[in-house]
């Protein structure tokens, strides 16, 4: 038979069973609580870390930086308060553990700080050395780097004044700015210089439509760098320039074919010349089909820049072997005709018993050789083409003395030398001054026609008139004259107030009034007998300028002007 339990006995059970949990669970909640003030201590020291904590990140205090104290803060939040059914110590051991932990950490955020703030401050100090170092470079370099000493000034006295982290981060990164301009500018200067090559590229290519824009846009950006004092100018400067240089590199893509064949025709031109003047083409025609060649393919703008310069460079020497021979030629035919004519054509002065040249402005000691010198100096085209010009100017002038030498002509009358100078110097409209040297005359002309007519005296024979076309260069009435002499030598002359004047060659040469004169007309350029009684200041011809009496010199300045021609011939 089985057993069978009462039913009163099972009731008793359960009701023990849930008494027994009752208690265990009064028990439980009993132990956890602890100790509230230790509790309230950790909760205090957890606190204060979390405080400075938000005040580090506040400061700008770097996630790397504090990713140590982060890590144990999230240590010490993920652990839990132990269980304990009977005793509360377990628990109040974990809030004072809990409590050390967080002043610990305190202490490490605060040690992390400051030593992370010293650490910047170390560091901006070494990097401002490091932009003052660089500032004087790039300045001894040219570059425009004085624009950021005021900023660098500025961060050293924000370091010297900063005492938080902010501050240093602040100055930091003002230094780091700075640095990347600085180190900016030697791109911007590089930037600057190939629109330079650009400039001078379509300034060679001859494209001034396109020349005139781009080098005002040079100009515009040249001066903003120059001024540029942050790194927002600089990145402008750049912009611009890139612009600039996309724009002038179509252009001169574009007009290359046509500057190319501009450039073969006109060296193509320029040989052609040479056999008037007795060279030899052939290396030029050699040179001449290369550049033919070249011209019809295709090429890049560094391409272009050398064939410029090499065809340049040979139009350039093709004119100038052209303008030297054509110089060579017109100084030797001066020489020859001075050399011909001179000797035989001598002026017998009774007064001392010398002979002396009539043409002795010509002569190599005086004006004879001055196209030989430019010439000898000459290293433009536009150079030679002067000492050509000078030694052509010299020739006909000498040629016009040749004629008017012998003309009977009185000296008031139109004399056929004037006539010729007019018309070989484009001359017939407008007010010139002819001067001949060998009749010691001046006539002035208004559109072809004679005006007035005087005797003069030039230049005596060391220190003659100069032949030539010349302009007015200064008015002067009244004007005070100095002798550039000692005492001592026999040019020398005393302060002299002269009353009307006009310069037309610099050094010194004049026309104008010689009050101490009586004597003008022939001969008085030479050594001669003077009314005046005044041998010293009147017995010889000027220290080169053209003298008249007073009233006549009055005439001449008050009835010509600025824009009055002279020939000296």
């Amino acid at each position: 038979m089985g057993v069978s339990y009462p039913v009163l006995g099972r009731a008793r059970m359960l009701r023990l069973v849930v008494g027994l949990v009752l208690v265990m669970a009064v028990l439980s909640f009993s132990s956890c609580e602890g100790d509230a003030q230790v509790r309230q201590r950790a909760m205090e020291s957890e606190q204060r870390f979390v405080q400075l904590l938000h005040s580090a990140r506040q400061l700008g205090f770097p996630q790397a930086v504090l990713q140590p104290i982060l890590q144990q803060d999230a240590f010490l939040r993920s652990t839990q308060p132990p269980f304990s059914l009977f005793s509360s110590q377990p628990l109040n051991a974990y809030y004072q553990g809990r409590e050390q932990r967080y002043a610990l950490l305190h202490l490490q955020l605060q040690g992390l700080m400051a030593t992370t703030t010293q650490r910047l401050r170390s560091d901006d100090v070494h990097e401002l050395q490091s932009v003052r170092s660089l500032l004087t470079r790039e300045n001894k370099a040219g570059l425009p780097a004085a624009n950021f000493s005021v900023q660098v000034d500025q961060l050293q006295h924000s370091l010297a004044d900063g005492q938080s982290f902010t501050a240093y981060t602040r100055v930091h990164q003002d230094v780091q700015h700075v640095a990347r301009a600085l180190q900016m500018l030697q791109a911007t200067s590089l930037h600057l210089q190939t629109l330079q090559g650009l400039v001078d590229l379509t300034q060679r290519s001859r494209l001034d439509t396109a020349l005139i824009p781009l080098q005002a846009a040079y100009q515009d950006n040249k001066l903003l760098f120059q001024h540029a004092a942050r790194i927002e100018d600089l990145q402008l400067v750049d912009h611009k320039i890139a612009v600039q240089q996309q724009q002038a590199e179509a252009t001169l893509l574009l007009a290359m074919p046509a500057v190319t064949g501009l450039r073969v025709h006109e060296l193509d031109e320029g040989i052609q010349q040479l056999p008037a003047v007795h060279l030899d083409a052939k290396p030029y025609q050699v040179k001449l089909a290369g550049y033919k060649k070249r011209s019809a393919a295709a090429m890049s703008l560094p391409d272009f820049r050398q064939f410029l310069r090499q065809v340049d460079g040979d139009i350039f020497a093709v004119k100038a072997d052209a303008l030297r021979e054509d110089a060579n030629q017109a100084i030797s035919a001066f020489h020859q005709d001075v050399n011909a004519w001179s000797g035989s054509h001598l002026y017998y002065d009774d007064y001392d018993g010398n002979s002396y040249a009539l043409d002795i402005s010509y002569l190599n000691q005086n004006f004879g050789l001055n196209a030989d010198v430019l010439l000898e100096q000459a290293t433009t085209l536009d150079a030679l083409q002067n000492a050509r010009d000078v030694a052509k100017t010299l020739l006909f002038n000498h040629r016009l003395m040749e004629l008017d030498a012998v003309d009977p002509t009185p000296y008031y009358q139109v004399h056929q030398a004037d006539l010729q100078a007019l018309q070989h110097y484009q001359l017939q409209l407008g007010q010139v001054i002819v001067i001949s040297l060998s009749r010691q005359s001046l006539r002035l002309y208004q559109d072809g026609r004679l005006v007035q007519a005087f005797l003069v005296t030039t230049g005596r024979p060391e220190r003659p008139s100069p032949p030539g076309v010349w302009t007015v260069l200064n008015r002067l009435s009244p004007t005070l004259f100095k002798s550039n002499d000692p005492p001592t030598s026999p040019f020398w002359y005393p302060k002299t107030i002269i009353q009307t004047a006009v310069l037309f060659r610099e050094g010194g040469y004049f026309i104008h009034d010689s009050w101490w004169r009586a004597n003008y007309g022939p001969g008085t350029e030479f050594p001669h007998y003077d009314d005046s009684g005044d041998q010293r200041s009147s017995g010889n011809g000027s220290h080169g300028c053209v003298n008249l009496p007073p009233d006549q010199a009055a005439w001449i300045y008050y009835n010509t002007g600025w824009s009055t021609s002279i020939v000296i011939y």
